[in-house]
């Protein structure tokens, strides 16, 4: 696999998958997950479709990945992560700390429930997923990798540590 691509997983993994439950074991900084959430899930879908705009390849991605439950949800999602990072605001879902007995159920207000501590595992479990699929799949490789060059588009995650 080319260096670059094993450098994004490496730094992929470190800032969300380790970086997430940090935020997610305090009430406090528990919604700033749902925002590290839905960045990380972007950046999956650009690193895997090639194609469609940026919405088709959210909901696409939570369909082709998230655990099926996820995927009655896939636009409302999109719209979520939208309103999250341009808005600040939750709208289409109730935010939950720790409260996987209510993840994806009705609110007391008519929408859904996201449980931060169980979104985040949807979210694990896709991009473990995604990775299993992108070590076997050269053509996978190609596009990510093409991701990763266009700053247009994407770019690389590059992280410098102070000497």
């Amino acid at each position: 696999m080319d260096p670059s691509i094993e450098c994004a997983l490496v730094w992929f993994k470190r800032i969300y998958l380790d970086g997430i439950p940090v935020l997610l074991q305090q009430n406090e900084t528990a919604f700033l997950s749902f925002l590290c959430a839905v960045a990380a899930i972007d950046a999956l879908a650009g690193y895997r479709y090639n194609a469609g705009r940026e919405g088709e390849r959210f909901q696409r991605f939570v369909t082709d990945y998230f655990p099926p439950e996820y995927w009655p949800h896939a636009e409302r999602l999109y719209l979520f992560r939208c309103r999250m990072l341009h808005n600040f605001s939750p709208a289409y879902f109730s935010l939950a700390h720790a409260r996987p007995h209510m993840h994806l159920q009705r609110s007391a207000i008519g929408d859904v429930v996201l449980s931060d501590e169980s979104f985040f595992a949807g979210l694990r479990s896709a991009a473990e997923r995604y990775f299993g699929e992108l070590v076997s799949n050269a053509q996978l490789q190609a596009d990510m990798l093409a991701r990763l060059k266009n700053v247009e588009r994407g770019g690389a995650i590059y992280v410098s540590a102070s000497a």
